[in-house]
C-alpha cells in the first residue's frame, strides 16, 4: 500500500461499485493472460452458462478483508486454483442467492450476514464457456472460516488493501492446453491468484483506486 494512499474504508468501497462510468472491462485486462484456453466442442453459438462468486468483505482490527479460498486439486473445473466462493445456480436461485448459499458450503460463512453493495463486470471464462457474477457484500467479522474439504484446501482472509498494491502484481510463465504463456497474477497470502478471480478483483482495485 502506497504511504500516500489510505486504505479503503467501507465508504470508499460503496463509492467505488457506485461508479456509473467506470470501464470494468479495461481494468480486468490489467491482468488478463494473453491467452486463456479454448471453449469447450460445441460452445459456438450457444449462450455461456452462469455462475456466481461472493467477494464478502469484513472489517477486522478496523482493516477491510476478504476470504479467499484454495480450491482442491480434485475438482472437475479450475482445480487447484484460487478463487472466490462460488458456483453454479440450483433450480430456480438468483445469483445473488447462488452466491451466498456457496460461501456458506465452501467456507462456512453464515447465510444472511452480508448486506449486497453491488455488482462487478461479468467475467468470461472460456475453458468452461461461463460468465462469472462476482457480487460484493459487506457483513460483520464472521470469527474463524471452515474449509469444506470436498472443495476446498485452504481459507485465507486477506486485507482488501493488498490488491491495490502494484508490487504484488507480477508475471510468469504457465503451460495452458500445450502453449507457455505469459500470466499476470497476484502475489498475495503465499498465494498464485491468476485467472477470472484476479481479473475481477482487479476491477475492485482500480474502482478503489478511483476513488481513494
Amino acid at each position: 500500500m502506497n504511504a500516500d494512499r489510505p486504505a479503503p474504508n467501507l465508504e470508499h468501497l460503496r463509492a467505488a461499485l457506485a461508479l456509473d462510468d467506470f470501464d470494468g472491462r479495461a481494468a480486468q485486462r490489467i491482468l488478463e493472460p494473453v491467452s486463456r484456453g479454448p471453449r469447450p466442442a460445441g460452445s459456438g453459438g450457444r449462450e455461456p452458462r452462469d455462475a456466481a462468486a461472493l467477494a464478502f468483505v469484513f472489517e477486522r482490527d478496523d482493516v477491510l478483508h476478504l476470504p479467499l479460498t484454495l480450491r482442491t486439486a480434485e475438482l472437475r473445473e479450475h482445480r487447484g486454483q484460487v478463487s472466490l466462493p462460488g458456483g453454479r445456480p440450483h433450480g430456480d436461485e438468483t445469483l445473488w442467492e447462488t452466491a451466498v448459499r456457496e460461501a456458506e458450503e465452501e467456507i462456512g460463512l453464515p447465510t444472511g450476514v452480508g448486506e449486497p453493495l453491488g455488482q462487478l463486470t461479468p467475467v468470461y471464462i472460456p475453458v468452461t464457456h461461463t460468465r462469472l457474477h462476482v457480487h460484493v457484500a459487506h457483513g460483520s467479522d464472521p470469527g474463524p472460516l471452515r474449509a469444506n474439504p470436498g472443495e476446498v484446501e485452504r481459507v485465507e482472509v486477506v486485507p482488501l488493501h493488498a490488491f491495490l498494491d502494484p508490487a504484488r502484481r507480477k508475471r510468469r510463465n504457465l503451460w495452458i492446453h500445450d502453449r507457455e504463456i505469459d500470466v499476470p497474477y497476484v502475489d498475495v497470502a503465499d498465494l498464485f491468484l491468476w485467472g477470472a478471480t484476479a481479473m475481477a478483483l482487479s476491477e475492485l482495485a482500480e474502482r478503489l483506486r478511483r476513488v481513494l
